[in-house]
């Protein structure tokens, strides 16, 4: 299978679930990898698979990077938002009102101003968003989670009194959504924390989407504009920490790619180590004979002070040819 193949393959897993990846960690393999999802081989970089013991091979969970999309960009929606970003999170804003959707408003968010009836009516790029659902009227707010129960998603919260929740899922039973359905709403949205005001509110439901993605405390969540332009089939050469010990301000699984046209995507944690990194992957674009690699980054007493490290550690990096 060609690389191409292989991330639209990767691509098209996530939408629907977690994915696992097992990567080959010595020679001569190394580098070449495998994607399983329920179980099942679903694409390899190898056409003859990945028949390696356990003791070679990387196993991580794959998900993608949190996507919150707000329906409502509203006091709540724009506190929603502001937070977000400084949690690093992909954002969408969906409204039907210009004034409370547009890119002034809301700069670094995509920004969606449409009727809802029509929003669900285009496919979206999403993969697994949580679903924020605050607009501004009871029979929208119903109209969203009708739709977004159909939708593959990571998380579905809808702001409301008791009563209005009440209402709202005694209508969707009737039109047969399953009480296994409906339990999965978080409804009241958000933490119990007694919030009132817009950003106490805000708060508490970030915490509670918080609280979920963490469950999953050895999931890589991949960037999802990094893997777009993978599953174009764009040629790239891709940097990925595969072993740490010690205070690296890194985690398994962080990555960063270099395009043909010298762009980076991602990070590898920042600092002096992503420096070094960089060069690495410059090296290798300008050395079209260096394959597949290893590379340790020592990080102890003697060598943490040049590599702006305090308390030492070790990074293991994989650079692949893609």
């Amino acid at each position: 299978m060609n690389q191409k193949e292989y991330y639209q393959t990767l691509l098209e897993a996530l939408k629907r679930t977690d994915v696992l990846r097992r990567t080959a960690l010595c020679d001569p393999d190394v580098g070449k990898e495998a994607i399983y999802a329920s179980g099942q081989l679903l694409a390899s970089t190898d056409a003859a698979g990945l028949p390696f013991s356990d003791g070679q091979v990387l196993e991580e969970t794959l998900g993608c990077e949190v996507q919150l999309v707000i329906f409502g960009g509203g006091h709540i929606g724009l506190e929603l938002y502001h937070m977000g970003v400084r949690l690093g999170h992909s954002i969408t804003i969906i409204d039907d009102r210009q004034e409370y959707c547009n890119a002034e408003r809301f700069p670094q968010a995509r920004c969606l101003c449409t009727a809802y009836e029509e929003l669900f009516t285009a496919e979206q790029p999403w993969i697994r968003p949580y679903f924020i659902i605050a607009t501004r009227g009871h029979a929208y707010d119903e109209l969203c989670l009708r739709h977004t129960l159909g939708l593959p998603h990571s998380y579905i919260g809808m702001i409301g009194s008791r009563s209005k929740i009440a209402k709202t899922f005694s209508n969707l039973a009737k039109d047969g959504f399953s009480a296994e359905q409906l339990a999965g709403v978080h409804a009241p949205i958000g933490l119990d924390i007694n919030a009132v005001t817009a950003s106490e509110i805000a708060l508490a439901i970030l915490g509670q989407i918080i609280a979920h993605y963490r469950l999953s405390k050895n999931s890589v969540r991949l960037d999802q504009q990094i893997l777009h332009r993978q599953a174009t089939g764009e040629s790239h050469i891709l940097a990925r920490i595969v072993a740490k010990k010690g205070s690296a301000p890194c985690e398994i699984g962080f990555q960063l790619v270099r395009f043909p046209d010298g762009s980076l995507a991602g990070t590898v944690g920042g600092g002096v180590i992503e420096a070094e990194v960089i060069r690495a992957l410059h090296q290798m674009a300008e050395n079209t004979h260096l394959e597949d690699r290893i590379q340790r980054f020592s990080l102890d007493a003697r060598k943490a002070g040049s590599l702006g490290m305090i308390c030492g550690g070790e990074v293991e990096v994989l650079f692949q040819r893609r």
